[in-house]
């Protein structure tokens, strides 16, 4: 624990260090902090991972609710790994993105807040006591709406920043409650105390249960609880976004699986629950991400979906540890675990590359862009990565990821007839990887194929030395975990069986034809693309030996083609967004001459700002309370404070 509170120590000093050191200075220094702090806490959290023991630290105090516990248990040493690894590849990619703000106040308050969040992060996942849980939890709340923050000077940021203000403190809230219930039937307020009173008292599953998918529902951004997700994560830089996508969501994830795995034995409903609430979110999350021509708010919408596809696999788990199928909890709680690290890595991926994109041509709209792979050919190639990534196909992580899931969900039909509706939901995941699929066609094709659409496209330039490192470390984990799966898809497994939600092994040799199946499909993909870079290879020295002439492609007879002729992102999508009417999330408004698509959310644009609207015309019509007289204001207090002694008076509270 020592070289993890170490880590700890150096993201907090490298904070303090952005803020008060001069800039020549401030800002390597502060960098190096934030890598040593991050290689020091992920180290620990791999030799928990690779069987080491777990690591505890304990504080007394005076305080209510116990000692302040932190524990790097398999669980929590699982989420460290992609916070330091996503958190050190953003801070990387940000310095770069910064270089010529360097001056500038706003962005050290940006890096400065960034090793606060992923300390933040790591304290979430470790504490063990609610006291210090909740404190990090804010932290990390308030970290992440500075770093939205960064342009408050937009009037779009503003509003997106207290949106996520709003959604994050009604998290906080759920939660609070949740804990009061909850440490009511506990001698303290520690983990430990907490699991010991659920298991003794499982009844009391009916209140935490939805109070935690509330509070953590929020946080990971599920639908219908995602609305202040795709405005805030398009509106912070692309590095910041990395880490909002790619991991702080997944501290709602982490709180979802702590709290289930709490239970001895959870109840079927809550397993049904989280599978419909995963096809909900992988299915309209895919959809609504189909129909954005903003390149930031699309992969927003991707991570909707990403929570979905982990939401699935946890409602797997949860119904086998509730029906008593072992093969079923422990592929499910896996591929759950497992898509929560690969997601982290291809999302961060991906929102580093639309970073690079958006720093060259300094838009985010897909429709302006084109062309960009021979001018920006490192970011293509990373970018491409993630989008084969994303899509679940070999051999990348996002396949190993996805194919554990659906075997714990076929896993699941072989078992008792309640069970066998599972295999249903083999359906609802393809589609998920079919609309993704038709998706980042259309992401890949727009914007890096074709002729430039503008002049800002055309005049773009590769991403910087600083920039071009993360995306490159990321691919490379991205292909390493897709070509051998048994690095990561082992420890996940692991940590799954060391928790009570497996109260007994799954029969022998029952995972190893899992991992080959694996193996053999991406086996079958390299030889693919070997064969594909094989060709193109036979093709160069075939006309290497000759002379080319190089000329415009042929245009069934146009004379003048121009970049208007190309696909846009809108005409790409709409038939396939037209097959799922109103669902889809697009209203089509057709002009004289034109015809324009419009993205909606169900949720935020139907539901949430209407009621929002509401809500502050009613707070209008109460503004004459707001005198600027201090007298008026003492007598609310002193009425409030009468209304609750008559209250206490009349026997309020027994």
């Amino acid at each position: 624990m020592t070289w993890f509170l170490l880590g700890m120590a150096a993201l907090a000093i490298a904070a303090v260090v952005r803020l008060v050191v001069p800039w020549r200075a401030g800002r390597p220094a502060s960098l190096a902090l934030v890598l040593a702090g991050c290689a020091a806490a992920g180290g620990t959290a791999l030799r928990v991972l690779a069987g080491g023991p777990g690591v505890e630290w304990s504080f007394p105090t005076t305080l209510p609710g116990g000692p302040w516990l932190l524990r790097l248990d398999p669980l929590a040493a699982w989420f460290v790994v992609p916070i330091v690894i996503v958190g050190a590849c953003g801070a990387l990619f940000g310095s770069g993105t910064f270089a010529r703000e360097r001056r500038s106040g706003r962005v050290a308050t940006t890096e400065a807040m960034m090793p606060i969040l992923l300390g933040a992060m790591a304290l979430v996942v470790t504490a063990q006591a609610v006291v210090p849980f909740l404190i990090a939890w804010e932290t990390m709340a308030i970290a992440g709406l500075l770093l939205i923050l960064h342009e408050g000077e937009r009037v779009e940021v503003r509003r997106s920043a207290l949106v996520y203000l709003v959604a994050t403190h009604a998290a906080t809230l759920a939660l609070v409650a949740m804990f009061a219930l909850w440490g009511s039937q506990s001698p303290d307020l520690t983990f430990p105390s907490l699991q010991a009173s659920l298991r003794a008292r499982p009844e009391w599953c009916l209140l935490v249960l939805p109070l935690g998918l509330l509070g953590f529902g929020i946080k990971a951004g599920m639908i219908p609880l995602h609305s202040w997700l795709p405005g805030a994560h398009s509106s912070a830089p692309s590095h910041v976004s990395a880490v909002l996508s790619g991991v702080m969501i997944k501290t709602g994830i982490y709180g979802l699986l702590r709290i289930t795995l709490m239970a001895e034995r959870v109840p079927a409903w809550w397993g049904w629950l989280l599978l419909g609430g995963g096809l909900l979110s992988g299915v309209l999350g895919v959809l609504w991400a189909l129909a954005q021509h903003d390149l930031k708010r699309l992969l927003a919408y991707h991570s909707v979906e990403n929570i979905g596809i982990i939401l699935i696999g946890m409602g797997a788990g949860a119904l086998g540890t509730a029906s008593g199928q072992p093969l079923l909890a422990v592929l499910g709680y896996g591929g759950a675990l497992l898509h929560t690290l690969n997601h982290a890595l291809f999302k961060s991926l991906l929102f580093l590359g639309s970073g690079a994109v958006v720093h060259a041509t300094g838009t985010r709209e897909i429709d302006s862009l084109g062309g960009l792979a021979r001018r920006m050919p490192w970011t293509w190639a990373t970018f491409l990565i993630a989008s084969v990534a994303i899509v679940g196909l070999p051999p990348l992580n996002g396949f190993v990821s996805e194919w554990t899931i659906a075997q714990a969900l076929l896993a699941g039909s072989e078992g008792p007839a309640s069970l066998r509706v599972l295999a249903i939901s083999l359906a609802g995941l393809g589609l998920i990887g079919a609309l993704a699929l038709a998706c980042f066609t259309k992401v890949d094709g727009v914007i890096f194929l074709g002729q430039p659409r503008s002049e800002s496209a055309r005049a773009a330039q590769e991403a910087g030395r600083g920039q071009r490192v993360p995306l490159v470390l990321v691919s490379a984990l991205c292909l390493g975990i897709g070509l051998a799966p048994g690095v990561a898809l082992a420890p996940a497994l692991r940590v799954v069986a060391s928790t009570a939600a497996v109260s007994s092994p799954p029969p022998a040799g029952a995972l190893e034809p899992i991992l080959a199946g694996a193996l053999s499909v991406t086996g079958l993909g390299v030889a693919l693309l070997s064969i594909i870079g094989l060709l193109v290879l036979v093709r160069r020295l075939l006309l290497a030996r000759g002379r080319i002439t190089i000329d415009s492609t042929w245009a069934c007879g146009y004379p003048a083609v121009t970049s208007r002729m190309q696909y846009t992102a809108a005409s790409f999508a709409a038939p396939l967004l037209g097959m799922f009417g109103a669902a889809s999330g697009i209203v089509i408004e057709r002009k004289a001459r034109t015809v324009h698509t419009r993205p909606v959310d169900l949720v935020l644009d139907r539901a949430a700002r209407p009621l929002w609207d509401r809500l502050q015309h009613a707070a209008g019509r109460l503004r004459w309370m707001q005198s600027g007289r201090l007298h008026w204001y003492l007598l609310y207090v002193l009425a409030t404070l009468a209304i609750l002694l008559g209250y206490l008076a009349a026997g309020g509270i027994r």
